[in-house]
C-alpha cells in the first residue's frame, strides 16, 4: 500500500524547501534566498506519531504566464491531485498578497484538507501574527518558523491526526518487504533525461524545457515496471565545474549524491553530439561508485537510417573502456528503444544482485588455471587455492593464494574478463582481489 502524501504548496520563496528539510530532518532540497530555486517536486518518507507518510516539496506557484512557470504550476497541481492533505505555506514578513487568495481559492475547490502555515514568525505564540491570514478562509492556521523549528511539531501533530482519521493507514501483513529499485537518470544538461522519465511514466510530470538545467533537485517518482517496483530519480545535468554557478554547483552535488545512493544508473547521452569528454567522465564516475549502468543513446530519431549502423560501430570503439556496459539507442520523443532500455535495466539489476555458488566458482577457477597461471610483480609463480564471492551490489570476489606477493594487474583484468565470459554480469563492475590463505 502506498503511503499517504502530504504536499507543501505556496508561492515562490515562502520557505517550502526549508519546511520540507525541517520535516525530513535532512537537507535534501536546495535552499537559497532566490525565488524559484525549487522547480520540481521532491519526496521523502517520514514518520510522525507512528504515522508514515510522504512529504513533498513542490515548485513555487506563480501567476507568471511564461512556459516554465506554466509547467511548474501544472506539476504542483498533479501532486495536489494525489495528496491526502495540503500544507499551504505563506510568508509572515510579506503578509497576505493577492496571489495567496488565488492559491487558497484553488485549494478549497480540490476538497482536500488544507493546513495553513504562516512561516517566518519569530514569536509563534503571538496571536496577532495570524490575524490577517484568517482572511484566506481556512479554519486551521499555524504560526511556524521553518528555519528555527518553531511550531513545526504542532502542524505535524494536526496533519498526522487527520491522516489517522482517513483510515488510510492500515496494518501491513508480516511478510518480506520488496525494496524498490533506485534507478537514477543522469548525464549532461539538456540531453533529454526528464523527457525520458516522462515517456516512461506516461505522464508529463517532470518539467521539460529547452533551457539547459531546468531540473535542479533530484526528482523522485515511484512506479512499477514489468512487476518491478522502482523509484525513478531524475537529476540535474552534470557539466564542467568552471561553467557552473552556485545553484548549478549545488545541483551537481545533489546529482552525484543520488548516483552514490542508486542501484542502477542510466547515463543519458545526446547521440547527435556523439560521446563527449564529459559523457566519459560521468560514465567513469558511475563505474567508480560501483553502480550498475546502462547507457541511453538518446535523440536517436535525429540520426538518419543510413548512418545508424556505422555510428553504433564507432560508439562501440569509443566505449571500449567500459565494454561491459550495454548501450541502447533511444528517443524520448518517439519512444523508440525505451522499452528495450527498461528491459535492460531490469536485467542489469538482476546481475547486480547475482551471487555465484562457491562450487561453480571453484570449478571455473581450476579451468582458468589450466590456461594461465598468475605471476607476481617479482616474477614468482602464485598458486591460487580457491575463490569466493564476498559481496554483491557490485559483485566482489577474493582469490586466496599461497603467498602475499602482489599479482600482476594484467592477470586481475584477465580473470575479470573470464568471469564475465562465463557468468555474465553485463552492466555491472566487478571487483577482484587476491589474499593469502592464512
Amino acid at each position: 500500500m502506498m503511503n499517504p502524501v502530504v504536499a507543501i504548496v505556496g508561492r515562490a520563496n515562502v520557505g517550502k524547501s526549508r519546511l520540507f528539510n525541517r520535516i525530513a530532518s535532512k537537507k535534501k532540497a536546495i535552499v537559497l534566498d532566490l525565488p524559484g530555486t525549487t522547480r520540481d517536486t521532491i519526496y521523502e518518507t517520514v514518520e510522525w506519531e507512528r504515522v508514515t507518510f510522504d512529504i513533498v516539496d513542490t515548485g513555487g506557484l506563480s501567476d507568471d504566464r511564461s512556459s516554465i512557470h506554466f509547467r511548474i504550476n501544472k506539476r504542483v497541481k498533479s501532486v495536489v491531485d494525489e495528496a491526502s492533505a495540503i500544507i499551504m505555506l505563506c510568508d509572515y514578513k510579506t503578509g497576505v498578497v493577492p496571489y495567496d487568495f488565488e492559491i487558497a481559492n484553488w485549494l478549497r475547490k480540490t476538497n482536500k484538507q488544507v493546513f495553513l502555515a504562516v512561516n517566518k514568525v519569530d514569536k509563534p505564540d503571538d496571536p496577532s501574527a495570524l490575524s490577517d491570514f484568517y482572511q484566506l478562509g481556512f479554519k486551521d492556521v499555524f504560526a511556524i518558523s521553518a528555519e528555527h523549528g518553531y511550531g513545526v511539531d504542532t502542524i505535524l501533530d494536526a496533519t498526522t491526526q487527520y491522516l489517522k482519521s482517513l483510515k488510510k493507514i492500515q496494518q501491513q501483513p508480516e511478510k518480506d518487504v520488496i525494496t524498490p529499485l533506485k534507478l537514477v537518470f543522469t548525464g549532461k544538461p539538456n540531453v533529454g533525461k526528464s523527457s525520458m522519465v516522462n515517456y516512461i511514466i506516461g505522464n508529463e510530470l517532470m518539467i521539460v524545457d529547452d533551457k539547459p538545467g531546468t531540473t535542479r533537485d533530484p526528482v523522485e517518482l515511484r512506479v512499477e515496471i514489468n512487476k518491478t517496483p522502482m523509484i525513478l530519480i531524475d537529476t540535474a545535468g552534470i557539466k564542467k565545474k568552471k561553467d557552473s554557478q552556485l545553484v548549478e554547483k549545488l545541483s551537481v552535488m545533489k546529482a552525484k549524491d543520488a548516483i552514490q545512493k542508486a542501484d542502477i544508473v542510466v547515463v543519458v547521452v545526446d547521440i547527435s553530439q556523439g560521446i563527449t569528454g564529459i559523457d566519459k567522465k560521468i560514465i567513469n564516475m558511475v563505474q567508480s561508485y560501483g553502480k550498475g549502468c546502462v547507457i541511453a543513446l538518446n535523440k536517436w530519431d535525429t540520426i538518419g537510417k543510413q548512418h545508424r549502423h556505422p555510428l553504433l560501430n564507432a560508439i562501440s570503439n569509443t566505449l571500449h573502456f567500459v565494454d561491459y556496459i550495454p548501450f541502447i539507442p533511444t528517443s524520448a520523443i518517439t519512444g523508440e528503444g525505451i522499452h528495450d532500455l527498461m528491459n535492460e535495466v531490469i536485467k542489469v539489476s538482476y546481475n547486480y544482485d547475482y551471487r555465484i555458488p562457491t562450487s561453480d566458482l571453484n570449478k571455473f577457477l581450476r579451468k582458468v588455471l589450466n590456461e594461465y597461471q598468475p605471476i607476481s610483480n617479482s616474477g614468482k609463480i602464485i598458486r591460487p587455492q580457491y575463490i569466493v564471492q564476498v559481496a554483491t551490489r557490485p559483485p566482489m570476489f577474493v582469490i586466496f593464494t599461497n603467498t602475499k606477493a602482489i599479482v600482476k594487474e594484467n592477470y586481475a583484468k584477465f580473470m575479470i574478463k573470464r568471469i564475465r565470459d562465463i557468468f555474465g554480469f553485463k552492466g555491472v563492475p566487478i571487483k577482484l582481489s587476491f589474499r593469502r590463505k592464512d
